[in-house]
């Protein structure tokens, strides 16, 4: 879609996704857009609050064999569906603050629905653990995009749609290097762009990034934000941070030409726990990065 009237926030504070960080607890994930609106990002963004999309109720219960939460995870990704297709529809421009990873898989069976559409997936990880490579699935966050690619159960496959993107359709940007999943998602067809090779030169890592994603005429594309992308000693306030990621400047200098693109589709942003964010440094430095980023029209 073209043609952007503005910038539509929806907040989609789903921790269904994820493990319970100790025994008795919950994610605290669900808390962050609550954090990022506390610290202005709407009126930075000169973004219209498109409100929330409240998820049902986390049961950190797991039975080894399937995903946790599995059933509130479709429904409450039907539900996110049918909220992002009507943003669209009003030619606005669709930022979900999550909340987990699995909150992409609301805009991927929207998209889905409307044509054929790729996703540049910036994160840590490669998230592509599934009952095939792996005994420790259990958590959608940690598997999205093999979820994407049509690999695991019901989630896969939510309301029909499999897969939500084809494997050559997704860049992978920013994961670390020794990934354990890095050979079978490039011999999925995967596009891979790792952290150092980001690092190295963030803006040519975009373009590259964009050239992947529109060479076959595809109808746009969807970027995903897992904040873990941000070294683990600069963010910390994430469930799994990791050494060896970008800076902050690094990220506004990948992000940004993404989001130009006329056929970015949406951002979702993700992962960011306020719980292990006391003083609130990385709600404010994730502000900065996403006012800078995200293009005002």
């Amino acid at each position: 879609m073209s043609d952007r009237h503005g910038i539509a926030v929806l907040d989609a504070p789903t921790n269904l996704g994820l493990r319970p960080p100790e025994e008795g607890s919950v994610p605290g994930c669900a808390k962050a857009p609550g954090m990022l609106r506390d610290f202005g990002l709407l009126s930075r963004l000169g973004a219209r609050d498109a409100g929330v999309l409240t998820p049902p109720r986390y049961r950190p219960a797991w039975t080894p064999g399937t995903v946790r939460n599995e059933r509130a995870i479709a429904a409450y990704s039907t539900a996110l569906a049918e909220r992002v297709a009507a943003l669209r529809d009003r030619g606005e421009w669709p930022l979900l603050l999550g909340g987990d990873c699995s909150v992409l898989l609301g805009p991927a069976l929207a998209l889905r629905r409307a044509g054929r559409y790729g996703v540049v997936y910036l994160d840590a990880h490669l998230d592509f653990r599934h009952p095939g490579n792996s005994t420790g699935v259990g958590a959608a966050a940690g598997e999205g995009l093999a979820l994407l690619t049509g690999r695991g159960g019901a989630l896969a496959e939510i309301g029909g749609a499999k897969p939500y993107v084809r494997p050559e359709d997704i860049v992978a940007v920013g994961f670390r290097r020794g990934d354990e999943y890095t050979d079978e998602a490039a011999a999925a067809g995967i596009h891979l762009l790792d952290a150092p090779t980001v690092r190295a030169d963030p803006a040519a890592a975009a373009a590259h990034a964009v050239e992947l994603v529109t060479a076959r005429g595809l109808d746009g594309f969807w970027v995903h934000l897992d904040v873990d992308i941000v070294d683990g000693e600069l963010l910390p306030a994430v469930d799994s941070p990791e050494p060896g990621g970008l800076t902050w400047d690094e990220l506004t200098a990948v992000l940004r030409p993404l989001l130009a693109v006329p056929r970015a589709a949406g951002l979702n942003v993700g992962i960011y726990d306020p719980d292990l964010d006391p003083t609130g440094t990385g709600a404010r430095e994730l502000v900065e990065v996403l006012a800078a980023a995200v293009s005002r029209w």
